[in-house]
């Protein structure tokens, strides 16, 4: 079920804070990039971050093959990581897309009414 089924206005003021988002300098996309990380974290979405960071690392990044490498370090090292070489290759409007792709569609596929979004 998604978050957004039974709330038409909670999905059209997302709607638009996604769209105010996209228009972002990059220097403010790194701190909006760590708050998903620790938002994804707090609702036990962790193995969905592994995946994004893992994705983003192959795809732009890395020349070893960091799916096998991934399960070596912790998420946090992994997060550090990415961050890192995103700023290191002026990445980082790369890095924020795949967060908030991947955030939406995590947003559509579960259903979220238990948990806090405090």
């Amino acid at each position: 079920m998604s978050l957004f089924s039974s709330h038409p206005s909670l999905q059209k003021e997302l709607s638009e804070k996604y769209e105010s988002l996209n228009k972002l300098e990059t220097k403010y996309k790194a701190p909006v990039i760590l708050r998903i990380y620790g938002m994804l974290n707090k609702l036990d979405l962790k193995l969905e971050n592994r995946y994004i960071i893992c994705n983003f690392l192959d795809k732009y990044l890395l020349e070893e093959n960091i799916y096998q490498e991934n399960n070596k370090k912790s998420l946090n090292q992994l997060f550090l990581t990415a961050i890192r070489k995103a700023k290191d290759s002026e990445l980082v409007d790369e890095l924020f897309e795949e967060y908030i792709e991947s955030f939406k569609a995590i947003c559509q596929k579960k259903d979220f009414s238990s948990k806090s979004f405090e």
